[in-house]
């Protein structure tokens, strides 16, 4: 399959954006349709990167069958809705996270993708990261793993629960336990909005998560995660931009760093270098192995089964931070 791969981009914001501009590096792959229900913003996005046509109308990109597939980002309460209608009309799909907004949704979307045998790829680009990646084989099964966040919980928390749950750790998640409250006015409709969580897996070891809302400690930066192995740790540090191997109290063996600049949404300029083709966080890198498992006819790194349970995993903590029970995920549903 040597064809070049034609997208159409619903959702004309500034991931949008980061996606459309990506995805001008991934070869053979063009986004020649946008779709915005401000249709402003989609003739906007059509002069600034090129392509054929922009609507208001998500539909006309969905029943395009000039169109390959489509790089969805409207918001977690749209995407279950437009993604099926997509997978419907035999399109492959990239969707930003979070997936649905509710579990049921979810499993609606799951049941037409794999109903129709196209490829989707849900956005949790880190899991791509090249420092994430090291720190995976720096220390493949750690013992313990511990992440601290700043931010909303459902643009946040999704990304370091994927990587603890479907990369660092490899054994089943078992028990979920979490206390916490709303302290920030963040996350409207949550019954918290930060929170201390601790993750039992089948094997024993343990995820520590702490969700801190808007409160950030400047040396640390947004989020960092540590992997501590029997003999090692592992720190991924400053929003995933370096990660060091430590052997010793007193011993970094290993650094690895990024020189770029970080991501700040007020420039576009650092967004641009930050998380484009040689950036840091991955976003490149979901696109070219969705474009690679279109290509290959094979099962996308990243499926929309693993983000229906990170929602699982969020479900579940807030119940156990509204009720004060472990939650028993063998046995737990809603």
């Amino acid at each position: 399959m040597n064809k070049v791969l034609r997208f159409g981009c619903i959702g004309c914001g500034a991931m949008g954006s980061l996606h459309v501009r990506n995805s001008k590096f991934v070869p053979e792959f063009q986004v020649v349709a946008y779709a915005d229900v401000d249709e402003a913003k989609a003739k906007k996005f059509l002069a600034e990167y090129g392509g054929e046509y922009a609507t208001d109308r998500a539909e006309k990109i969905i029943e395009d069958r000039s169109l390959d597939g489509i790089l969805l980002q409207t918001g977690p309460q749209w995407h279950p809705k437009i993604g099926m209608a997509a997978a419907e009309a035999g399109k492959h799909i990239f969707v930003e996270k979070p997936m649905a907004a509710t579990l049921p949704e979810a499993d609606e979307f799951v049941r037409a993708v794999r109903k129709n045998k196209v490829k989707a790829l849900v956005g949790f680009c880190n899991r791509l990261a090249p420092a994430v990646k090291r720190a995976k084989g720096l220390c493949p099964n750690p013992r313990y793993s511990f992440c601290m966040c700043a931010g909303s919980i459902v643009a946040q928390a999704c990304h370091n629960l994927d990587l603890a749950v479907h990369l660092f750790h490899n054994s089943k998640l078992q028990t979920v336990y979490a206390s916490g409250g709303r302290f920030y006015n963040l996350d409207a409709g949550l019954p918290v909005d930060s929170f201390s969580a601790v993750l039992r897996f089948a094997d024993g070891s343990t995820h520590t998560y702490l969700q801190h809302g808007n409160t950030v400690n400047a040396l640390l930066r947004k989020y960092h995660f540590q992997l501590f192995g029997d003999e090692v740790c592992v720190y991924l540090a400053k929003r995933f931009k370096e990660v060091h191997y430590c052997t010793g109290p007193d011993t970094v063996a290993h650094s690895l760093a990024f020189d770029g600049p970080d991501f700040s949404p007020s420039t576009t300029p650092a967004m641009e270098d930050s998380r484009g083709p040689f950036g840091y966080m991955g976003h490149y890198e979901e696109l070219a192995a969705l474009a690679e498992a279109i290509r290959s006819d094979t099962e996308p790194p990243i499926t929309l089964e693993q983000g229906r349970q990170v929602l699982r995993i969020e479900k579940a903590i807030m119940e156990s931070a509204a009720t004060g029970k472990v939650i028993d995920m063998a046995n737990w549903a809603v």
